[in-house]
């Protein structure tokens, strides 16, 4: 079934189907980035061919195909036969009933089961067909939450949570199950994100509907030492209110499983407290093993991670992962994919530090999870992001009075950081000391190339004139260094052309390309392991066509990328690839090697993109669209 951001883009480009609609349109109307669009458009292309229209104007529904087809029926009906089951008795459901129900045939409904059975990997749940009815068996506990993963592909639970779920759940009321947790939780000054709180309402919400319905959970020995808890406590106090409302009563099994929600909850004020009081709720193994971990990020990324603040709220974040993993209850992200696509290097960075926290505190958790870390991340480097583009100018005046000071202060006071300005004179002019010279001379700004003059009294004309030439040059600064990180980081040696991949998997394709880079001195030989390890903790596939494998570590003799050109598709993972990037970072070179690679994945997160490299018959060829490509996104 389409993700959310998939039936936006599906919804605007219906609604605009007589223009072509560009990338920049669409992520301003779903709120995400053009990235992000880009590589729902080619998921979307993947599960419906040609489903949308590319061109260099932008994006189009193809007219060819039936709207019917985008609804996804057969996912969506997969998903609303197995809540039917749910809700059927011990008898089960009958299948000529439950054709009726759902306006399909018998035979379309046992295809459907068939399908369901294969897509429900819990070897716990079972559907069985008897004498024309349909039973679904299994524990409660598995059930519940095999329901839960469907609500949350149903829906991005940020957007469309109360339409999606309400309609699923039936009578509950989803508002004021959330107010009531919220009242609780606020008493108790406890702090909570968005995804969390769904998460807990979704529960609770089944738990009542089950509950209703007579199916109850049976009690796990593990979950007994939760009674003494803190955790227990909330979810018995808001299960208390609950009881009221829906005259509903929560055995202690209930109880115990829902408590499992609230594990490693924070009272706000002690999450404000000051560095040196963190031990008072945070584990002092925890303390310590993420000051290590981020010492390791220091030497290995060479970034400083060292914010007392950030890492107070992310030592918080750890001591409750840390209890989650325990029990397996993970939060879901409904923006993981965002984040994969949208922010890599930020995602990736998340990563290794998931597997240092992994493998020191003998914990595992998923890539869900692992998305959160991101976020704390993300936010904090946000914050100390440098403008590495800012341009130099030199500014010449023909003097009057305090007019020069007046000028510089304006002119500093428009452009802020993106503008390094020094007063010079016209007989001292060093052209190799400035990028662009801005004066009130009319005859010395014609001759200088790229000089722009402006009038004394700075206008509004002067301004726009600047800010479209520091625009020119900060594209001629960056299409510049592209070409030369192009140069240096993609060699001839390590480019492999037009492979067929019909007698290979996707590990066989990155030990063939580990061992070339092994070959020219690039990695050493524990380098496929760690890519591996990388691998298996969240895969490196791309919905445009790209897969970019590489280590848990920066620790390459020798930075670069490895080119891999296919001559069909591979499945790797969950996606259809043709073009493969080994990367290999060595830490001296890290800084310049991120810059580059932040702009490569932009470039070929673009399907059309990925698609024409991929068909390059040549190394000249290949490093040729590449620039053309950097040239043409400017």
């Amino acid at each position: 079934m389409w993700h959310v951001k998939q039936k936006e883009i599906i919804a605007f480009l219906t609604k605009n189907h007589e223009r072509w609609v560009t990338a920049g349109q669409l992520s301003d109307y779903c709120g995400c980035t053009t990235r992000t669009i880009r590589n729902h458009i080619a998921k979307m292309n993947q599960e419906v061919e040609n489903l949308i229209q590319a061109s260099n104007q932008g994006y189009q529904i193809n007219p060819t195909i039936q709207l019917s087809a985008l609804s996804n029926e057969n996912e969506e009906r997969k998903s609303r036969i197995f809540l039917e089951l749910l809700k059927g008795s011990a008898e089960g459901v009958d299948i000529f009933d439950l054709s009726e129900r759902l306006f399909i045939s018998e035979s379309t409904l046992k295809s459907d089961i068939q399908q369901l059975k294969l897509e429900i990997t819990d070897k716990a749940i079972q559907i069985i067909i008897e004498q024309n009815r349909i039973k679904l068996s299994g524990p409660e506990r598995s059930k519940r939450r095999y329901m839960i993963s469907l609500l949350y592909n149903e829906s991005d639970l940020q957007e469309q949570l109360k339409q999606t779920i309400q309609e699923m759940i039936g009578y509950i009321s989803l508002e004021q199950l959330q107010q009531t947790i919220l009242a609780v939780l606020r008493k108790e000054n406890i702090r909570i994100n968005q995804y969390s709180l769904n998460n807990i309402v979704l529960h609770y919400a089944i738990s009542i509907e089950r509950i209703r319905q007579g199916h109850i959970i049976k009690r796990n020995k593990e979950y007994v030492n939760l009674v003494e808890r803190k955790e227990y406590q909330l979810a018995e106090e808001i299960a208390e209110m609950l009881a009221g409302d829906y005259e509903i009563h929560f055995s202690q099994a209930e109880l115990e499983q829902l408590s499992l929600l609230f594990i490693g909850m924070q009272n706000e004020e002690l999450a404000n407290k000051e560095d040196e009081k963190l031990a008072e709720f945070v584990d002092q193994r925890i303390i310590e093993t993420l000051h290590s971990v981020l010492a390791k990020v220091e030497k290995t990324y060479l970034i400083k991670l060292d914010d007392s603040e950030f890492f107070n709220k992310l030592a918080i974040h750890v001591q409750s992962l840390y209890y989650r993993s325990h029990y397996e209850t993970f939060t879901r992200n409904s923006s993981l994919l965002d984040l994969k696509t949208g922010y890599p290097l930020t995602y990736d960075l998340s990563v290794y530090i998931s597997s240092l926290l992994q493998d020191e505190l003998d914990i595992w958790f998923n890539d869900d999870e692992i998305s959160f870390i991101a976020l704390h991340i993300g936010s904090f480097l946000e914050t100390r992001k440098q403008h590495q583009d800012t341009i130099t100018a030199l500014l010449v005046v023909n003097d009057y009075h305090d007019l020069k000071e007046q000028l510089e202060k304006k002119i500093n006071q428009d452009f802020g950081t993106a503008i390094r300005l020094t007063i010079g004179e016209r007989e001292r002019m060093n052209r190799e000391l400035y990028d662009i010279l801005l004066t009130t001379d009319r005859q010395l700004a014609s001759q200088y190339e790229g000089a722009v003059f402006i009038h004394p009294f700075l206008t509004e004309k002067d301004s726009k004139r600047i800010e479209k030439r520091l625009s020119a040059l900060k594209a001629k600064k960056e299409k510049e260094r592209m070409y030369r990180y192009i140069d240096q980081f993609i060699s001839r040696e390590l480019y492999f052309n037009q492979i067929d991949p019909s007698e290979l998997t996707p590990q066989e394709i990155r030990e063939q390309i580990n061992q070339r880079m092994v070959d020219y001195h690039y990695v050493n030989q524990g380098f496929s392991q760690k890519v591996e390890k990388r691998e298996q903790m969240s895969p490196t596939s791309f919905p445009s066509g790209i897969a970019v494998p590489h280590s848990v570590e920066v620790d390459a003799l020798k930075s670069g990328v490895a080119i891999m050109t296919l001559q069909d598709t591979i499945v790797w993972s969950t996606y259809a690839i043709k073009l493969v990037g080994m990367v290999a970072i060595n830490k001296e070179e890290a800084a310049e090697f991120n810059e580059f690679f932040e702009r490569f994945i932009e470039i070929v997160s673009e399907p059309i993109n990925t698609r024409q490299l991929s068909l390059t018959e040549d190394y000249d060829e290949f490093i040729s669209k590449l620039k053309l490509m950097v040239a043409a996104d400017e």
